[in-house]
């Protein structure tokens, strides 16, 4: 039977400090909290402020269920629906055309944000699919592993393979592209990462991070660079950038990356600007005991981070851990703002359809609502 939490006023809370009360906070609002159940979230969207789903696995009776979680009242009820195979990731362009891409490389369409979807297999594409981006209902690109990208002109109905994602002189069996992001229309980036050798897992290293061991060489990054709307894309390999896990694209050009080093003691992840012109990168932000999971604007100067506490442990989330939100107008002072003590988590994404709305959506079953005050 799912708990019920009741929040009052104690003698207590007076006395908090001032930072506190009044203080943008984060609180729970969805928590999966079963005996004998658990549930844990993969991707988490919100193309508008009423309507979300979040996408993951129900564990009941030793059996693993893929479902989604909707919602279409800002997230104040959910509604937990079958799906037919486990997700690996969504994306939204907005309430009327949403994708998931499953672990079988099968790409489900909806119109309803999550409600039904509609399966699809991406012709041509002869490698596993692990996202997918449109920039409009027609054009489209597909990242998988394999060192593979498809772009479509036509919403999906035909892929053809990016021939700038084969260039990069990196071994094909530890590539993979994982994200997308425009920052006008008309620049924009295709990322990944070429991983060498020392690990062996079911599933791409950016969905089973504690697998991979300590003391293995440094990770090559990879950028894909358009500026004519993706119609041409000219690759850039980074030894040693590490794993680019987010793009994010700001106004006035303004660009961070979210990159990954779960080989490192020192800096397992970090934050860093990108000059969407040269392409070159400088580091804002590190702590070697959080490991940072997300990352997003909220409006054209704020900066979000979800990320969990590692002090103590190892420099990436073999177990849930504490979940801390960073927030930061200029990239260079970072404060925490107030969440939920309950929160725990190994794995965290970030939601934020707008800069008065966002939201967050954890491995543990939870999804957090940020309260503006």
């Amino acid at each position: 039977m799912r708990r019920v939490f009741l929040w009052g006023l104690c003698s207590a809370c007076l006395f908090l400090p001032t930072r506190l009360r009044g203080a943008d906070r984060w609180e729970l609002q969805y928590f999966h909290d079963k005996n004998e159940s658990s549930l844990s979230f993969s991707d988490l969207q919100f193309p508008s402020a009423a309507r979300g789903v979040a996408v993951g696995i129900l564990e009941e009776a030793r059996r693993r269920k893929p479902v989604a979680a909707v919602t279409s009242d800002g997230g104040r009820s959910w509604q937990l629906l079958p799906l037919k195979q486990p997700a690996f990731s969504l994306f939204f362009l907005n309430e009327q055309a949403g994708w998931m891409v499953d672990q079988k490389g099968t790409l489900w369409k909806t119109s309803d944000v999550g409600r039904t979807w509609m399966a699809t297999r991406p012709a041509g594409v002869r490698a596993t699919p692990l996202r997918v981006f449109f920039l409009d209902q027609s054009r489209g690109w597909l990242l998988c592993a394999q060192k593979q990208v498809y772009g479509t002109s036509d919403g999906g109905q035909s892929w053809q393979l990016l021939a700038a994602s084969r260039e990069p002189d990196l071994p094909e069996t530890r590539t993979v592209y994982t994200w997308a992001a425009f920052a006008d229309g008309k620049t924009g980036l295709l990322t990944g990462w070429s991983r060498p050798l020392g690990f062996r897992s079911r599933l791409p290293a950016w969905m089973e991070p504690e697998l991979i061991p300590l003391g293995v060489k440094s990770t090559t990054g990879i950028l894909l660079h358009s500026t004519d709307g993706g119609a041409g894309w000219k690759p850039h390999v980074r030894p040693g950038l590490g794993e680019i896990a987010r793009v994010r694209m700001g106004s006035g050009g303004r660009a961070l990356l979210l990159l990954r080093h779960p080989d490192s003691l020192a800096t397992p992840t970090e934050v860093h600007s990108l000059d969407l012109t040269t392409l070159r990168t400088q580091a804002l932000y590190a702590n070697r005991n959080l490991w940072i999971a997300d990352l997003a604007f909220a409006g054209p100067d704020r900066v979000l981070a979800a990320a969990l506490d590692q002090q103590g442990r190892t420099p990436h989330p073999a177990i849930p851990a504490r979940l801390k939100v960073l927030q930061s107008v200029d990239g260079s002072r970072w404060t925490e703002m107030d969440v939920d003590y309950r929160a725990e988590a190994r794995l965290a994404v970030l939601a934020v359809p707008d800069a008065a709305h966002a939201w967050l959506a954890t491995d543990t079953g939870m999804i957090l609502r940020w309260v503006k005050e």
